[in-house]
């Protein structure tokens, strides 16, 4: 297979030589951020790092987000336990606000906005979701009856968020979502156990099925050639990415349409498998393509043609991760054999 037109890898360079290095986002303009070793970090368009600051006290850390004003989120270090921390676009880092009684938390979103998803955790390993404010200050999303724990898995540009919430100690998971006051209710049957995806237009992911704002659902099944498996992604257009089984017990990939119907996305030729991991506006999914002792990062065009992604000198390239809104740069990693570290990858689209 060709590679495709108009990629280049680009390796993302250790602060240090002979660190790992990962990233875990890159933005509508094209900043990735992450970490080197275990420090923040991000990256410019040749794959050179700057560190990122720290507060005092602090060992390290890692840059997870970062919205289109180049706010940035993370987590650093605190000895056993994790500080919430944003980083403004003048460079300066900043401590979220933490509610009393939390030992730890970490971030995981950054909208337009600049509203920050985390969430913090209580003694006992008891987890809370979090909303912070563009100004640092928390918002502690509500419970159910019985005051079980909670998790934020993803936030809209409206300040909704959507995850999971038990109710009481003892009770089961089951798929929630917070109304941008941190109030909290129960999504509609189909009962699942957690969302992880919503739209500014209120569409939200679960597991198989898709809850739209005005109360209709969609199920996101399988057919003669897979039977569904585990859902990963929903874009603002409501075509949604996961996984399933092949009759001959393999994995493959699947992108639904808004309407809930599926399209394969095979495995590259002489491949066996096939796992995605996120999408982007037009349709582009990326993930990786498996083979008996090989995997190999893949990308999939609107038509659902699989193209490999190219390593870069030095590396070889295992899997794509994150794709930006536009399509225009992909991130995953790749091995380093002769530091026998892990490496992360930027794809560029030239």
């Amino acid at each position: 297979m060709p590679e495709g037109p108009g990629f280049t890898a680009v390796d993302l360079r250790p602060l240090a030589a002979g660190e790992g290095t990962s990233a875990y986002c890159v933005n509508d303009a094209g900043m990735i951020v992450g970490e080197s070793g275990s420090r923040p970090v991000r990256w410019d368009r040749d794959g050179n790092p700057t560190p990122l600051p720290i507060l005092d006290g602090c060992s390290g850390g890692r840059a997870v987000s970062a919205n289109i004003a180049g706010v940035i989120a993370g987590a650093l270090y605190t000895g056993e336990h994790l500080r919430p921390v944003c980083w403004r676009p003048d460079g300066r880092v900043h401590a979220l606000e933490l509610p009393l009684g939390v030992i730890s938390g970490t971030t995981c979103r950054v909208n337009a906005r600049g509203s920050i998803l985390g969430n913090a955790m209580r003694p006992g390993y008891r987890w809370r979701a979090l909303r912070w404010e563009p100004g640092g200050e928390a918002v502690e999303l509500g419970a159910l009856p019985g005051g079980g724990e909670t998790q934020g898995h993803d936030l809209n540009g409206l300040d909704e968020v959507v995850g999971s919430a038990k109710n009481g100690a003892g009770g089961g998971r089951t798929a929630v979502r917070w109304d941008p006051s941190g109030k909290i209710s129960k999504l509609p049957p189909p009962r699942r156990a957690t969302a992880c995806g919503i739209t500014d237009s209120g569409a939200i992911l679960g597991d198989g099925v898709v809850w739209n704002r005005d109360g209709g659902t969609i199920l996101l099944t399988g057919g003669p050639e897979f039977a569904a498996g585990q859902v990963v992604r929903i874009t603002g257009r409501g075509v949604a990415i996961g996984w399933g089984v092949t009759p001959d017990r393999h994995g493959t990939c699947a992108r639904w349409d808004r309407d809930g119907r599926p399209t394969v996305l095979r495995p590259l030729p002489s491949d066996v498998a096939s796992t995605c991991y996120d999408i982007d506006d037009a349709g582009t999914v990326v993930g990786e393509s498996v083979s008996k002792g090989t995997v190999r990062p893949v990308r999939w065009d609107a038509d659902a043609t699989p193209f490999p992604l190219p390593s870069p000198r030095g590396l070889t390239a295992i899997m794509a991760q994150h794709i930006s809104a536009s399509g225009a740069v992909i991130i995953g990693y790749g091995f380093d054999p002769d530091g026998s570290t892990y490496r992360g990858i930027a794809w560029r689209r030239s």
